[in-house]
């Protein structure tokens, strides 16, 4: 009997390997045992890559395809699907949006046994936005349409999950939508067989990981709080790519604090997992300060290695922290609460220690091999109609 196969066309580099867009389809087709294949347009920055990835089929196309895609510019990814759709158990796609519904239709002209999986990425911010009207009307109706092509549709967050359930875009999504948070490689950790200390073994240490100094990540309110408190023997690391202005912003905080040159330090990118998970593992506290995010994928990450969590109010902060029963959650651009929560953990007022092994109960909600079973039992019933 020929093996099933669940396909996935997105964008491909090192920084993509590591997130959903390849880490679902490649999850998903572990869990039902069958082929996975993941196509992408070739680019300088991924023509390393050799036609294998993890066990995953890497397919590379010459194609103009762009994230913030138009039509035209995806149309060789699109006569791709058309060839191959017939060959198709399962296509998985990234973001609900215009690409991806028309995608979902032509595949299921095409192969109408077959299986269609959105990932949608939405949060709460994005439901809530959506005017009024949105039940009614033309564009509307095109929608419903479109949508009917999609069997399973998922969302990040419980609250996003409620919205669409209750009907936010429609009778159709509020029937195929499952709840998927963003999950946590263990796979990947345990081919690298990397073990989670105890808490005695950990550093008085707070990490962020992302863009830092990038508009999003407001990291700048970070160096505002800390203004404000008392480190004791506390260390501060920021890691990732450093935007150029953020470094000028970094000397000033230096300048007006000398006493923590060598209690905050910008660390750059670190591009090998093992080496950032290394960092989680010893620190005790992550911090997010965005003023927008979707499910980061560093708050599974944080959690796998028992930080615990402080973040500005996003859409996923309920989910992680588990409604502040082991993080705690700060209003965007609140430097006084911030400094007064970070002061706390200096001082040694929050119970870090025993809250540790909750932390890690809660973060094996946020594996991929847990988080995706909704999708599978929904593939296999879908494929059994």
């Amino acid at each position: 009997m020929k093996k099933k196969k669940i396909v996935s066309l997105f964008h491909f580099d090192s920084n993509i390997a590591g997130k959903d867009m390849f880490l679902v389809p490649m999850y998903l087709g572990r869990k039902l045992g069958y082929d996975i294949e993941f196509v992408y347009p070739t680019a300088s920055f991924n023509k390393e890559y050799k036609n294998e990835y993890r066990g995953v089929k890497l397919t590379s196309i010459r194609s103009r395809s762009q994230y913030y895609c138009t039509l035209w510019s995806e149309k060789e990814m699109f006569w791709w699907l058309i060839k191959n759709a017939r060959n198709i158990d399962v296509l998985s796609l990234f973001w609900l949006n215009a690409r991806n519904m028309i995608f979902a239709k032509s595949y299921k002209i095409l192969n109408p046994k077959g299986v269609c999986y959105i990932k949608s990425d939405f949060n709460e911010v994005d439901i809530l936005s959506l005017p009024t009207s949105i039940t009614k009307g033309f564009k509307y109706k095109i929608k419903e349409w479109l949508y009917q092509s999609i069997d399973i549709v998922s969302v990040e967050t419980k609250r996003t999950f409620w919205h669409l359930k209750k009907g936010a875009l429609g009778n159709r999504l509020a029937n195929i939508v499952e709840y998927v948070p963003n999950g946590f490689d263990e796979e990947l950790c345990k081919e690298y067989d990397m073990k989670r200390v105890s808490f005695s073994s950990k550093e008085n240490l707070i990490i962020t990981v992302g863009r830092i100094g990038s508009k999003q990540k407001a990291n700048e309110v970070m160096f505002d709080a800390l203004d404000q408190v008392d480190m004791k023997n506390w260390k501060f690391v920021l890691i990732g790519p450093i935007e150029e202005d953020f470094k000028i912003k970094y000397n000033i905080f230096i300048e007006r604090n000398p006493d923590k040159k060598d209690k905050v330090i910008l660390l750059g990118s670190i591009g090998d997992k093992r080496r950032l998970w290394e960092w989680y593992n010893k620190a005790k506290v992550f911090i997010l300060t965005s003023i927008y995010e979707g499910f980061p994928n560093v708050f599974p990450e944080a959690l796998y290695f028992g930080n615990y969590i402080i973040t500005t109010k996003l859409s996923a902060v309920y989910d992680i922290t588990d409604n502040e029963r082991i993080g705690k959650i700060v209003p965007i651009g609140n430097v006084k609460k911030l400094s007064i929560i970070l002061q706390g953990i200096f001082e040694g007022d929050l119970p870090l220690e025993s809250l540790y092994p909750k932390i890690l109960k809660h973060s094996e909600i946020f594996s991929w091999n847990n988080t995706i079973t909704p999708i599978v039992v929904r593939i296999k019933k879908k494929l059994c109609e």
